[in-house]
């Protein structure tokens, strides 16, 4: 019969409250690039009249670059 492991063993256990922390985390590390870059490119769209968007495309494409790089420094000591 197996006992059970309480963690005792586990090195890579994480405890919850810096679980919750991370959690919160990780939503203003995806949000605030993603709000940063797509407003401004909304707004220079909007100021020199393009008939596409592509600046506002740019600028999300550009928030999510800057997200995953973020989120991989962040999670690193979390991956290994």
């Amino acid at each position: 019969m197996e006992t059970p492991n309480n963690g005792q063993n586990n090195p890579k256990r994480v405890d919850k409250p810096a679980l919750i922390s991370l959690s919160f985390e990780l939503g203003y590390i995806i949000a605030i690039p993603l709000v940063i870059f797509a407003l401004s490119g909304k707004w220079v769209d909007n100021h020199f009249h393009h008939s596409f968007p592509w600046v506002t495309l740019i600028g999300i494409g550009i928030a999510i670059f800057t997200t995953t790089i973020w989120l991989i420094q962040r999670l690193q000591k979390y991956i290994k």
